[in-house]
Formats: structure tokens, C-alpha cells, sequence
């Protein structure tokens, strides 16, 4: 019996030599598209999925309903159909998503960052000395401790954890004003400035590269392993480790660190006193931000019925003739019965 070797060519190589033979603006377009997708995970399927087979399609229809009997595009079924696909479907993402950047604005940036990893970051944080009022060395103290959880035993032969030490660091040091961020768009992508995206997206070929070479996670190559602290209903504390993604491992750090730093420096408690209010509150904001959340969705679902037509009469009436039947000749139709 003959084994073959495995090839663990990564998808990426595959990806360029697929869309190395297409035509170069579809290949771009479709490239993109499935990296939107995929970086965005069950988000990026839907708003796909619901633009391109749904609202696009819908507002189109909208658009050339009874062009011809009009004369022109019929501009005010157009515009109806797309408000109610702009607003119904993404609904769902988008009003939960507002809820929850109001309150970060409001009350603090860990509203965005869920209770399990929460946890996960107090064990983090706690594991080990730290001078809080140090927003570097509180940082510093933070990023060590999740590589050291995660890739703790690991061989790693070209410094790869080296590098996720820096993108960490890079992640939650480096800020871009709003401004900075709309000129990016416009830029070329060589003088394009690096997005905290351009970040998550290289550390998560680093970890992929480091778990293929270790054997780890084949399944989902960009996922790390680190401990979740619980307490189970006899109030005694439970650690488990769980699987998360490199990419919003990234995203929770920069919104808990910005958080933590910012109010540890107004506190006056001790390390580990100020840690554990700090999370008590935080999970306390994030329980209500989900409860605000669901009901602000509940309402606009209220709402979204009322904006299914933002006109008096309904436009798809537009250029037929809707005048009333002529009345039928009713003698006549009596002496036809009679004959």
C-alpha cells in the first residue's frame, strides 16, 4: 500500500493561480468579493448574499416597472424598493451594531466585547504582576500573557510568535483619525496607510502558518486556544479553554485595552481590586447592551411595515391607465338573455 504525501499548499497560492487565468477585472472583483466575504464571516454572507440576490435585484425591477408606458425609469417605485431593502434586511446587523457603538461611546468600549472573552481576558490580566497606572506596561503585560496561553509548547521556528507580539502591539497602539481612515479609501494601495484590518488579516496568516507547522487546528487554522474562567452553581471556579478567532481576538483586545487603560488611570484601587470591578461592570454593560439591542431591533420591526410605502398611492400604478371599467350596457344585456 503506497501513502501519498499530503500537500498543505495554503489556500491563498490556490486562490492567486485560480485567478491568475481569469480576466483581470472579474478576477479582482470576484477576488475581493470572496476575501469580504470570508473576513467578515456570517455578516459578510448575508449583506452578499442579500445585495446581490435581493436588493440590487428588487430596486432594478423597481426602476423599469412600466418604463415604457412612463417614458423614463419609474424613479419613485425605484427609490421604494430600495429604502425597504436598505432598511429591512440589514436591519437586523446594523441596528444592534448602532446600539452597541452608542453605548461604547457612552459608557465604554467592552460593551463590544463579549462576556466569554470577558472572562477570558480578566485571567489574562490577572495572571501575574502589573502596574495598571502603566498604560505600556499594562499593555505589554496583556500581550505576553495571551501568547503565552495560546502558544505555550508550540515549535516555532521563524519567530512567528515574535511577529504576533508586534501586530498585537501595532493593534492596540496605533490609531487613525476618521479622516485618515476616509482619505485611505482613496489612496493607491501602495500609499495606503496599514488598517487595523491589513493587521488582523497578517496575523491571521502568522497563526495559520504556525498551526499548520504544529499539527493544530487544521479544521480552522486560524483559531487559538485560550482559558475561560466560569463559576458553576455550587460558586466554585471552573477553568476551560475554549477555541477563538485570531481576527476578533484582535478587534475585543484594541476595544478592552483602550477601556481598561483609560479608567485604570482615574482609579485609586489596587491592581487586582480595580480588575475585578472592572469586569463586574464590564459583563454588567454588556448583558444590558444586549437587552438594549433587542428591544431597539424589536421597535424598528414595529416600524419596518410603515415604510413599505413611502408615497400615498402605490407607484407600481404609475403609467397604466387605472380609470374605472366602463358600466355594461344592462337593457341590452337583458334583451340579448330574452332572444
Amino acid at each position: 500500500m503506497k501513502v501519498n504525501s499530503v500537500n498543505y499548499t495554503s489556500p491563498s497560492q490556490n486562490n492567486n493561480y485560480r485567478s491568475s487565468r481569469r480576466s483581470p477585472s472579474f478576477g479582482n472583483f470576484a477576488v475581493g468579493l470572496a476575501s469580504f466575504i470570508e473576513n467578515n464571516g456570517f455578516l459578510g454572507e448575508f449583506l452578499t448574499i442579500d445585495s446581490c440576490g435581493m436588493m440590487i435585484p428588487r430596486t432594478a425591477q423597481g426602476y423599469t416597472r412600466n418604463m415604457e408606458e412612463l417614458g423614463h425609469l419609474n424613479y419613485k417605485a425605484g427609490r421604494e424598493e430600495m429604502v425597504r431593502e436598505l432598511l429591512s434586511g440589514p436591519a437586523f446587523f446594523y441596528v444592534p451594531l448602532m446600539m452597541m457603538t452608542l453605548v461604547g461611546l457612552l459608557r465604554g468600549k467592552t460593551a463590544k466585547v463579549e462576556t466569554k472573552v470577558l472572562n477570558t481576558f480578566k485571567s489574562v490580566m490577572k495572571k501575574g504582576s502589573v502596574n495598571i497606572k502603566n498604560a505600556n506596561e499594562t499593555k505589554e503585560h496583556f500581550i505576553n500573557n495571551i501568547l503565552k496561553e495560546a502558544f505555550d509548547g508550540y515549535k516555532d521556528t521563524d519567530n512567528i510568535v515574535g511577529k504576533l507580539s508586534d501586530l498585537m502591539k501595532r493593534n492596540v497602539n496605533e490609531k487613525m483619525s476618521f479622516s485618515e481612515k476616509i482619505a485611505n479609501l482613496f489612496k493607491k494601495k501602495a500609499d495606503k496607510k496599514t488598517t487595523h484590518a491589513m493587521l488582523r488579516a497578517e496575523a491571521e496568516e502568522l497563526v495559520t502558518k504556525l498551526n499548520k507547522q504544529n499539527g493544530r487546528f487544521l479544521d480552522n487554522a486560524g483559531a487559538i486556544e485560550l482559558p475561560v474562567h466560569t463559576v458553576n452553581k455550587e460558586g466554585v471556579t471552573e477553568i476551560k479553554r475554549e477555541t477563538f478567532d485570531i481576527s476578533g481576538i484582535f478587534k475585543d483586545m484594541e476595544n478592552y485595552l483602550d477601556d481598561f487603560t483609560q479608567k485604570a488611570q482615574k482609579s485609586s484601587d489596587d491592581a487586582g481590586t480595580f480588575i475585578d470591578k472592572f469586569h463586574k461592570k464590564a459583563k454588567d454593560l454588556r448583558n444590558l447592551t444586549n437587552i438594549l439591542s433587542v428591544g431597539a431591533l424589536s421597535a424598528f420591526l414595529v416600524v419596518i411595515p410603515k415604510i413599505y410605502q413611502t408615497g400615498k398611492t402605490f407607484p407600481g400604478k404609475d403609467g397604466l391607465n387605472t380609470g374605472e371599467a366602463p358600466a355594461a350596457d344592462t337593457a341590452s344585456e337583458t334583451k340579448k338573455e330574452a332572444v
